[in-house]
């Protein structure tokens, strides 16, 4: 599937094997590796390998900020052989590391303590988040990440440098082993200043890529010039929600239909993803692009008009092919392997999981922008085509949101009909009421 289309310290001592040496809610303060902490690490109680060996990574993943606007930070740590896992980050003025940039703000999953070993709120001293003793995932092989909330000064107060240090524990229940691994990340605050006002020139349906029509809670592709300045590709992360739903402003652009802000996956230098805002109405509705949203150099396109209609079903493809992006219960992608070399080529009997958006409402609702957590299946009814015969309904066994995804996701779980056409494509669509999807195949082997 195209990734543009659909459209993540001194440590805890493993153990208790010497009492007074383990620190189950977490590592003193200052042990970063920050050269305004004296450049103390936790080496100091992690003996027996070298810092920063090389062998394993950390890395903290964070977007520019912008004042006062609450946003997340990812510390991710990996080791081939660690099976425990801990961590601490502190957030510094550039202009001068001695100062603290911003607050943490606490969560279940870590900790905020203060440079004097008490625990938030710091009140001007410096602050350091660091890992819980369940949030040591231990047994866990390979990696271990934490997200963490941050709220940035009020101000723009220049870049910000993030220092952290990592222990990837063997988890053996001694101080001796272990792998410490200290980084370190600049941010500047954001700067809108996109300098063209941005021009659509088409919009397409976020699945089958047609000019429309569209439907509420679906994925809509924005065409155009201007969207982005430098040209490169932002990929919305988790990183990048708000309070846990996709944001409706990214790489200062937001997008609006009929008036309201869109959820956004994906911006491009000439191409804008978004999810159409949830709403019962129907009929023709402006879309508009809006360059450094919400600033005095703010700068919008002219509209351009889609049609909203109850339903406007599509599956997503293998693109640019027309085989349908499907898998199968082992994860394994569901096409012919002959043209697709990662593939695996279902069979009569087998369930496969396929994806679509434009299906139109479900029970629970989900808001546009939202990540649905549990089950919600479609309120239309929907049937499966496959080779122009409906199939039983039985062997359609959901179609609704696809957990933990944007809920303009759905996913349709299907069996591979007996009659399949074995070692060839088979046409297959979905009828969701009065509107027909585009027809996809999918390859069946014998």
């Amino acid at each position: 599937m195209s990734l543009k289309q659909t459209l993540f310290l001194c440590l805890l001592l493993i153990g208790i094997a010497v009492p007074g040496l383990a620190f189950s809610t977490g590592p003193v303060p200052g042990r970063t590796g920050a050269a305004a902490d004296g450049g103390l690490t936790c080496t100091a109680c992690h003996r027996g390998n070298n810092l920063n060996d090389g062998v394993g990574k950390l890395t903290i993943l964070v977007r520019d900020y912008k004042p006062g606007v609450k946003q997340k930070i990812r510390v991710m740590l990996q080791h081939p052989t660690a099976a425990r896992w801990g961590f601490q980050l502190t957030a510094r003025l550039a202009s001068d590391p001695t100062q603290p940039a911003g607050t943490f703000l606490p969560a279940n999953n870590y900790l905020v303590k203060c440079f004097d070993n008490t625990f938030a709120p710091c009140n001007g001293l410096r602050e350091f988040v660091e890992h819980t003793q369940p949030t040591t995932f231990a047994g866990q092989r390979g990696s271990a990440s934490w997200d963490i909330e941050w709220m940035p000064p009020s101000s723009d107060v220049g870049p910000v440098v993030f220092y952290a240090a990592g222990n990837a524990a063997n988890n053996n229940g001694t101080n001796t082993g272990d792998f410490i691994y200290t980084t370190d990340s600049t941010i500047q605050p954001q700067n809108c200043n996109l300098t063209a006002t941005p021009r659509i020139t088409k919009t397409r349906h976020g699945a089958s890529l047609a000019d429309g029509p569209f439907a509420s809670n679906s994925m809509l592709i924005v065409d155009g010039t201007g969207f982005q300045a430098p040209a490169k590709d932002f990929i919305v992360d988790t990183l990048d929600f708000v309070d846990d739903k996709y944001p409706s402003t990214a790489s200062c652009v937001a997008v609006e239909i009929n008036g309201r802000r869109a959820p956004i996956t994906y911006v491009g230098p000439e191409q804008i993803n978004v999810q159409i805002p949830t709403t019962t109405e129907q009929g023709s509705f402006p879309v508009r692009v809006i360059a450094n949203p919400g600033q005095t150099n703010e700068r919008r396109s002219d509209p351009v008009n889609i049609q909203l209609a109850d339903a406007a079903p599509a599956f997503f493809r293998l693109l640019p092919s027309d085989a349908a992006a499907a898998v199968m219960l082992d994860g394994s992608i569901a096409a012919n392997p002959a043209q697709f070399s990662f593939a695996k080529a279902p069979k009569p009997g087998d369930t496969l999981i396929l994806f679509a958006t434009g299906l139109g409402f479900t029970d629970p609702v989900y808001q546009a922008g939202e990540i649905p957590t549990d089950v919600a299946r479609l309120r239309q009814n929907a049937v499966v085509e496959w080779n122009g015969t409906a199939l039983a309904a039985a062997d359609v066994t959901y179609v609704g949101l696809a957990p933990y995804s944007i809920s303009a996701l759905y996913q349709i779980n299907l069996k591979v009909p007996a009659n399949a056409r074995t070692n060839a494509d088979n046409q297959v669509r979905l009828r969701v009421g009065s509107r027909t999807s585009p027809d996809v195949t999918l390859y069946v082997g014998r």
